[in-house]
């Protein structure tokens, strides 16, 4: 017998059936292995191949759970985004408590957060993933800056202008202090925000020569 054949892998004893695969504990293990490769490699330039190469299986193994690269980034993404709109279901905290829970959010999984947060615009299949982070990120936005209700449309215009320009400081602080290049820790990045959101909301009705508009009541800590 040739001692370097390969050992055949045990599929249970005859006659009785193998072993059921766990198929979304084999799919959970894909989507952590692709978040490694696609932040070594660069959403753009990682392949399924290399998927597989880091879980040491076939390639049409993972092609099974997901069919397409596509389907994979959907798969990561759509995480991310289903935690956002869970978030944003959550009662106000008071200023600076929306970056406080992002980063909070995405401390389990800071690698994929970082994957939507610097690398999705660059890649095409997580375009649209990045696309639907900015609609959501302004929705939950302009609530700090809502027009009163009989306000005209210049008005109503400036203020959504108000809620898209400080969509990209939200993802640049987010990023930052997940990657924690920002230099604060916690109280003090959640202070900083809180002072910086409070003086462009108040600085956006100035300009409108408008009374800000009531916000609810902090949550009780």
């Amino acid at each position: 017998m040739n001692s370097a054949a390969k050992v055949p892998t045990p599929r249970g004893r005859p006659g009785q059936p193998k072993p059921r695969v766990d198929k979304a504990a084999r799919g959970q293990a894909v989507l952590d292995a692709a978040v490694e490769v696609f932040a070594e490699k660069g959403l753009q330039v990682a392949t399924m191949q290399d998927v597989a190469n880091r879980l040491g299986v076939a390639k049409i193994l993972i092609y099974r759970l997901y069919p397409s690269r596509q389907s994979l980034i959907d798969a990561l993404f759509g995480q991310v985004l289903a935690q956002l709109e869970a978030s944003g279901d959550q009662p106000w905290g008071g200023y600076g408590s929306s970056i406080a829970r992002l980063i909070e959010m995405s401390r389990a999984h800071p690698k994929l957060g970082l994957l939507l947060l610097r690398d999705a615009r660059g890649a095409p299949e997580a375009a649209a993933w990045r696309e639907a982070l900015e609609a959501l990120l302004t929705q939950l936005i302009e609530p700090f800056v809502a027009p009163p209700p009989n306000a005209s449309e210049a008005v109503r215009a400036t203020c959504r202008h108000a809620a898209r320009t400080f969509m990209p400081f939200v993802i640049e602080a987010w990023a930052a202090g997940l990657e924690g290049s920002d230099g604060m820790n916690d109280e003090t990045r959640t202070r900083w925000f809180g002072e910086i959101v409070k003086a462009w909301r108040e600085a956006t009705y100035r300009a409108l020569d408008l009374e800000p508009a009531t916000l609810p009541p902090p949550r009780a800590s």
